[in-house]
């Protein structure tokens, strides 16, 4: 488990340097208006958060389902409500500072999409590995 959650965690790092160097080249090199760069950013870390959690972190084998596909679109839209969510209440409503605010926002929300991408998205991953893992023993 130790082992995954450092993959998801690099994966995180990952997707985060691809929707900043995007954003950047959308924006600042290209002109494109902030909140439709911020977008597609967006999108190009979430299809890569997907691709890279589902064979590396995950180790899901085979074909991709709508279904797990969709999974994983609710996941990143849920982490990013509970992430704005905690922003908001501890930044507006509690008065912290905003950086401060933004730092517990980002943990409790990695932690919320990992439970989530773990034990729900890429759940047949976990016992197709533990499978093969007992046949292989």
């Amino acid at each position: 488990m130790v082992g995954t959650l450092i993959k998801f965690a690099l994966t995180g790092c990952l997707n985060t340097v691809i929707d900043y160097a995007v954003f950047g080249l959308l924006n600042a090199l290209l002109g494109v208006n902030y909140l439709l760069a911020q977008t597609i950013s967006f999108a190009c870390g979430t299809i890569n958060s997907y691709l890279v959690n589902r064979k590396w972190t995950f180790q899901r084998r085979g074909g991709v389902s709508a279904g797990e596909a969709l999974k994983f679109l609710a996941v990143n839209g849920f982490t990013f409500g509970i992430s704005t969510a905690v922003l908001a209440i501890l930044h507006s409503g509690l008065q912290w500072n905003a950086l401060a605010a933004k730092a517990i926002a980002v943990v409790i929300a990695t932690a919320a999409g990992y439970a989530a991408n773990r034990y729900w998205v890429f759940r047949e991953a976990e016992t197709l590995v533990s499978s093969e893992t007992a046949k292989d023993e």
